[in-house]
């Protein structure tokens, strides 16, 4: 038996649609069972998700770390090189370093993309570490400080992009709030770590710790996302829909 004419003379289906959407209710064809393969697919991404941001949080802990860790080290390091003045320069070096370098690391991004400039960033970083451990002069500390600090600004940038692209607006607020932890942890141990190096150990090792982590970060970054590709957006971002026109 039919019913009455539509009042709104549109069809039946298009009636259905605007009163599911006007009620929040999905659409007959939205609900979809949950499957194994959803599953195992949502357990893969949080695997995914997690080796990412432990290799960036690393990756923040090392840099962070070494802005504070010479701290303690500097008299010896002064004694060391039988320099009165020039050992203030050590400190101030990593800091100009990241300072110069940092606008740039994020143009390069945009270029070569993510994951290759974040490995070139800790790769600058790394080398620099190399340097300042096997200085021979507080000249070539200087220099290694110098190229540490542009190797950590890019390590610190990318780290920021990288999270802005790869999660929505409502979800980027917890990943940073873990990153910024995680700085403060490491300026806070900065100068303890420095300070037991030095009296136990050598100096030399304010920068060789750096290098045991290497292979944690890298593992995490090769077995994350692919930081390649384009940015991925969830929803409607800053720029709207510019960036996501309709029927694409």
């Amino acid at each position: 038996m039919s019913s009455g004419p539509n009042p709104s003379g549109r069809p039946e289906s298009i009636t259905m649609d605007a009163a599911a959407t006007a009620t929040g209710e999905p659409k007959p064809a939205d609900k979809r069972p949950t499957t194994e393969a959803d599953g195992a697919t949502h357990k893969a991404h949080g695997l995914e998700t997690g080796l990412l941001m432990m290799a960036l949080c690393l990756s923040v802990f090392l840099a962070a770390l070494d802005i504070t860790i010479v701290t303690t080290a500097l008299p010896t390091i002064a004694t060391h090189f039988h320099s009165a003045s020039g050992y203030v320069w050590v400190g101030s070096a990593f800091l100009l370093g990241g300072a110069a370098a940092t606008p740039n690391w994020g143009k390069f991004s945009d270029v070569w993309g993510r994951k290759t400039v974040l490995q070139l960033a800790a790769a600058t970083f790394f080398v620099g570490s190399a340097l300042c451990g096997a200085s021979v002069s507080l000249a070539m500390l200087i220099v290694g400080r110098a190229v540490q600090g542009v190797g950590a600004g890019g390590l610190l940038s990318m780290v920021n992009i990288i999270i802005g692209d790869l999660f929505s607006q409502r979800e980027r607020g917890k990943y940073y709030g873990m990153i910024g932890m995680v700085w403060a942890v490491a300026s806070a141990l900065g100068p303890v770590v420095g300070g037991a190096f030095t009296n136990n150990v050598s100096w030399r090792w304010c920068f060789y710790i750096n290098y045991p982590h290497a292979q944690d970060a890298d593992l995490g970054r090769r077995q994350g996302r692919r930081l390649a590709g384009q940015p991925r957006h969830h929803g409607r971002d800053a720029d709207g829909p510019a960036r996501h026109p309709a029927g694409r």
